[in-house]
Formats: structure tokens, C-alpha cells, sequence
């Protein structure tokens, strides 16, 4: 399931919408929580934005994380930074983070999972632009 989450956040990070919807729906067959995928979600472009935002470039910023980034992952990642930039991962973070508070309020309206897949959805697009 963990590498399932992974691909999720890549297909997001990476823009590519249009394989969203199967990821999720094998996820989301397998019993994974929509909060865990917020949490996951807000990790891995917390991390775009720690590396997009380093002083000394995206790549400095990907080897000085706590744990440091290696291998393809590192390649990855620092591909993902580079292309959102500083001010597009802020973007992100604040559609994470008013995610996380909707799914976490006692009076939400919409299905939890299909705010995700909302969310999700909206940030691949944001990727694009």
C-alpha cells in the first residue's frame, strides 16, 4: 500500500491527472484512509517545498533533508521540485491544509474520500500550469 501511496503522489506531483483515478479506487479498495492520504500528500510536497525553497537550489535542498533523499527517489523528487517551484508548492500546501481542516471538521458535507480525490485532482492540475 505504501508503494501505492507513492505512485499516488508521483502521478500528483508529476501533473499526470488522467491516472489518478485507478490508483486511488485500488487504494481506496484496499481500505486506505483518506486522511492517511492527506498526511501522506502534505509530507511529500512539504518535502518539494523544504528542497524547491533551499537557497542553495533544489538539489541542495533534496541532500539536506532529514532523512537525506537517494537514488531514483532523489531524482524524483528533485525533478517534482524544480518544476513546482517555491510559490506553486505554497499553492499546494494551502489546498492540503485546508483539506486536512475540512476533513477533520465534525459538519463536513462531502464524502471524505471524494474530497481527497477532489483535492488530488486539483493539485495534478495545478502541476500543469
Amino acid at each position: 500500500t505504501e508503494a501505492e501511496l507513492d505512485d499516488v503522489l508521483n502521478i500528483v506531483a508529476e501533473g499526470r491527472a488522467p491516472e489518478l483515478a485507478p490508483v486511488l479506487r485500488k487504494l481506496q479498495a484496499q481500505g486506505t484512509n483518506p486522511v492517511s492520504l492527506c498526511i501522506g500528500a502534505t509530507r511529500h510536497f512539504r518535502a518539494l517545498y523544504t528542497a524547491a525553497s533551499d537557497p542553495g537550489g533544489a538539489a541542495a535542498g533534496i541532500s539536506r533533508m532529514r532523512p537525506p533523499i537517494f537514488g531514483p527517489r532523489r531524482d524524483r523528487m528533485l525533478r517534482q521540485a524544480q518544476g513546482w517551484g517555491a510559490a506553486k508548492l505554497e499553492q499546494a500546501l494551502t489546498i492540503l491544509t485546508d483539506t486536512d481542516l475540512q476533513l477533520r471538521s465534525a459538519g463536513q458535507s462531502a464524502p471524505a474520500m471524494a474530497l481527497v480525490e477532489r483535492m488530488l485532482l486539483r493539485l495534478a492540475m495545478l502541476a500543469k500550469r
